[in-house]
């Protein structure tokens, strides 16, 4: 069934998950921070704004007829800068919770939040779920864990809120195994042995319109089913098109923000969600 759907940051995952919804039949309202991208959004969506969650002087009204949100802020630098973070799950985060709890439309309401697998931090390569505690010892892990809290405390009679944490993110325009092979005989100053999760693009926006459809509450993390060591990745990458391995350190780098964890995705599988492309391994369809 069609309805008024808000996506709040229309970025790389955003915008594909608009132009998905909108083939679905759903009206779309879409936000972004910068002006200068107004433009763009009116091919992607219906209703583009111009939104900065925290502005005292921002209007909100667009969220009242809501049934449906997705956050999908994230900062604007590739790497880690805890100013960043800050500001956008510091404070952007719990700004927009508190603008959807004040809302004053009271049709009931499905929150969708993107956050990253990578809260679970150093696992020392261990297999964890959504049982197991975020390593809050990087501040921004921190920030992570702190901003899903302020999304699920919005569980209440009219609205479900839920939390999909994202591996790192590849597809079009996100050629991963391309770039990996790019550093083929090269050395690169990251520890080989440490295993990242990953997940598509196309099973990203798969995942939204599952949690939409199902009314998911609580954490579920997203990803696909690689559990390899960048090592092995790479090693599987190269190895196909008769490449020599890159070269890994076998060591950290000092005060280097770590990820090592086999990430499961058995929680959505037992509901029914599996993921389209298993993993980058995979040829994806056409």
């Amino acid at each position: 069934m069609s309805g008024r759907f808000g996506i709040i940051g229309c970025g790389y995952v955003g915008s594909a998950v608009a132009v998905h919804l909108r083939r679905l039949g759903h009206e779309v309202v879409g936000t972004t921070t910068s002006p200068g991208r107004l433009g763009e959004l009116c091919d992607v969506v219906d209703h583009p704004r111009i939104y900065s969650a925290g502005d005292p002087m921002a209007d909100v009204s667009f969220l009242d007829r809501l049934d449906g949100v997705l956050i999908a802020m994230a900062p604007t630098t590739a790497t880690f800068e805890e100013d960043q973070y800050q500001k956008v799950y510091g404070q952007s985060v719990p700004a927009l919770v508190d603008a959807l709890r004040h809302r004053s439309g009271q049709n009931p309401l499905h929150v969708s939040y993107l956050s990253s697998a990578g809260v679970y931090g150093d696992q020392s390569g261990a297999i964890c779920n959504e049982l197991t505690p975020p390593d809050c010892s990087s501040s921004a892990n921190a920030l992570l864990a702190s901003a899903e809290s302020a999304v699920l405390a919005l569980n209440d009679a009219s609205t479900q809120a839920c939390v999909l944490r994202l591996g790192g993110i590849y597809g079009p325009g996100k050629d991963i195994p391309s770039f990996i092979r790019s550093a083929a005989g090269q050395s690169v100053r990251k520890n080989g042995n440490h295993i990242n999760a990953w997940v598509h693009l196309q099973d990203i926006i798969r995942g939204v319109e599952f949690a939409l459809d199902k009314r998911l509450q609580g954490i579920y993390n997203l990803v696909d089913d690689l559990q390899f060591t960048r090592r092995q990745l790479s090693n599987a990458l190269c190895d196909d098109h008769g490449l020599p391995p890159v070269i890994w350190d076998n060591h950290d780098r000092p005060g280097a923000r770590i990820f090592n964890a086999r990430v499961s995705n058995a929680r959505l599988r037992e509901i029914g969600f599996q993921p389209s492309i298993p993993s980058m391994l995979e040829p994806v369809a056409a």
